[in-house]
């Protein structure tokens, strides 16, 4: 990579040496490539990136199946695009890129059609409001979380629980479908926070995060792997295909690293920006020596879960990919800034059965006037993983077509969609009407009223926590019988115009069996706090002579000086922004600005604002 005149003098060899330092970063997702670049801009060292898979992204995963369709299996929203101040890195690079516009209109949430197992109605009104404020009053208990809060986040909202049945917006005759609307609420959290469940989710870190400036989640027409491509086109020598089956730190001299391929590679120092689910797996047998008893601790306590995506493609035979019953008719763009087609119809599953998995129904009776939901005979058909479907969803931004993607990399403004089809106006007009008095004009999940039929041939449903596992653990055959039952038991659930679930092709995501993954995006688990974020974080040095190593969590300074020989990154490593592709690229800048500074720090000025870890 060719330096700027501007930009800073190159480092000096080694003393004793006549080589320069080498830095070798393990990983290429958005931490990893974060790390190397800044690495590389800095001249302070050479760079080599190892890959254990084919392609770079990480997380950041898109699926391309035909010319003109692809599927985001991984990271589908930028979460806030940041501001001048602090903008949001992935989004910066993703405009620079000329993929996106520098002002997109973020996604709004779909009015859903919350469906009854086994009935042919649409909620009546009285119903609309009882899921309205269930589904309010869980958003209330979340958000009004102290920063130190205590416990689980299901212990804050058992008491939300029994606060709105106080209240009397859940009158009893409409309790049990309140019940439903609560279950249906703590899978959508799953999915939004990645955890496998609310009672195994710390409060305190769950209100610990925060979304960028500016507030707007958008997803990219392109798909967020274009993203990682465009960096790694960047760097110098990214090497795909050298899984990391050994990791060697423990003395003067640097750190040894060897694959899987059988490749070994000489460093000076590395920063590790693999998953935090791998690091769980497989710390005891990757690290030699092992890793220090405050990090291994922080890793026993910090959580990973699995969020799964299963795409339907529903194109009737003879149809080209990609196509929507509106694609010859409508010239308006798609509803959805995404890059698919369309408006966007969403359905809403209410199942039976507790929302508190740990507590089990009898807790949640305890705090209930009426028995929890009871489940009917084809219900109990299923298999358990799923009734951990609670949404399809035809039309959403997961779904890339790939010429309208093109078309949209630009400012976005008119594929928003709060301003999509007179379809979907009509909805937001029936959500408005909707609205008690007492209840916020805007709520983001408020059932509509009017069934709609899709027009996008492609649908999402997302499973989360266990119900994903054993999806993963399920054949193609078994996940598709398991979903035809669907149209069995909520008859309201409509396909698109000529579509069939005789005729329906499954695409999947397995993050959490995975074994470059092992899971989705990381949590603070009960019992964990932030000190275990920035356990896993800390620095870890070579001693000047012997073996064994020594960790530090303030910086170059705390071991005399000398270099760290392992550094760790990604989205698991960031308190405010974990879980996101922004978290794990900020992790990955800053260990790489303070590996910079201790290789060469006559060549690199460290940035005042990135002395500190970004927490």
């Amino acid at each position: 990579m060719a330096a700027t005149a501007a930009g800073p003098a190159a480092a000096p060899p080694l003393a004793g040496t006549a080589r320069r330092p080498r830095v070798a970063v393990i990983g290429a997702g958005f931490a990893g490539l974060a790390a190397a670049l800044t690495l590389e801009r800095s001249r302070c060292c050479d760079v080599v990136v190892l890959e254990a898979s084919g392609r770079t992204g990480g997380r950041a995963c898109t699926q391309r199946l035909s010319p003109e369709l692809a599927l985001e299996l991984g990271a589908t929203w930028f979460h806030g695009l940041g501001s001048d101040g602090q903008p949001n890195p992935v989004f910066r690079h993703a405009v620079q890129q000329g993929l996106i516009g520098s002002a997109p209109e973020g996604e709004k949430w779909w009015s859903s059609q919350f469906l009854l197992p086994g009935s042919s109605q649409p909620l009546s009104k009285a119903q609309q409001i009882a899921v309205t404020h269930a589904i309010a009053a869980w958003a209330e208990a979340v958000d009004e979380l102290p920063r130190d809060a205590a416990g689980t986040t299901a212990d804050h909202l058992r008491v939300a629980w029994r606060r709105l049945l106080a209240s009397g917006r859940a009158p009893e005759e409409l309790e049990e479908l309140a019940q439903r609307a609560w279950r249906w609420r703590e899978h959508l959290q799953r999915a939004m926070d990645g955890c496998n469940s609310t009672a195994e989710q710390s409060a305190q870190g769950l209100a610990l995060y925060e979304e960028m400036a500016g507030g707007v989640h958008a997803p990219l027409p392109a798909g967020m792997q274009a993203v990682a491509e465009g960096l790694a086109a960047q760097l110098g020598d990214v090497r795909l295909g050298h899984a990391v089956s050994r990791i060697t730190w423990g003395r003067p001299g640097g750190v040894t690293i060897a694959c899987r391929n059988g490749a070994t590679v000489e460093a000076d120092a590395a920063i590790v920006t693999v998953s935090l689910g791998v690091l769980k797996a497989q710390h005891g047998t990757l690290f030699d020596p092992p890793l220090p008893p405050a990090k291994q601790a922080a890793l026993e306590r910090l959580q990973i879960g699995t969020v799964d995506k299963l795409f339907l493609d529903f194109t009737p035979p003879g149809m080209p990919a990609g196509t929507s019953s509106t694609r010859q008719s409508s010239s308006s763009g798609s509803s959805s800034s995404g890059g698919s087609e369309g408006p966007v119809v969403s359905y809403a599953l209410l199942w039976a059965g507790p929302w508190d998995a740990a507590a089990s129904g009898k807790e949640h009776a305890a705090g209930s006037r009426a028995a929890a939901p009871a489940t009917s005979e084809d219900e109990a058909q299923l298999p358990e993983w799923a009734r951990g479907v609670f949404s399809l969803r035809f039309g959403g931004p997961e779904v890339k077509r790939c010429q309208q993607a093109a078309d949209q990399q630009q400012p976005v403004g008119a594929h928003g969609v709060g301003d999509g089809t007179e379809q979907q106006q009509q909805q937001q007009q029936q959500q408005h009407e909707l609205q008690p008095e007492e209840e916020p004009a805007e709520s983001e999940f408020s059932p509509c009223s009017e069934a709609a039929q899709p027009t996008c041939y492609q649908a999402v449903a997302w499973v989360t926590g266990a119900a994903a596992a054993a999806m993963e653990a399920a054949s193609d055959e078994q996940v598709l019988a398991a979903l035809r039952q669907l149209a069995t038991l909520f008859p309201q659930l409509q396909l698109p115009p000529g579509a069939s679930w005789d005729a329906v092709e499954l695409h999947r995501s397995r993050w959490g069996s995975d074994p470059l993954f092992r899971g989705s995006y990381s949590y603070l688990g009960a019992g964990s706090t932030p000190a275990d974020v920035a356990a896993l974080a800390a620095p870890l040095f070579a001693p000047a002579g012997g073996s064994g190593g020594a960790e530090a969590s303030g910086g170059a300074e705390a071991s005399g000086g000398a270099a760290p020989v392992l550094m760790f990154a990604g989205e698991a490593c960031h308190v405010k922004h974990i879980g996101t592709m922004h978290g794990a690229y900020l992790t990955g800048r800053h260990q790489a600005e303070l590996l910079a500074a201790a290789l060469a720090p006559e060549a690199v000025e460290l940035p005042q604002q990135q002395q500190q870890p970004p927490m």
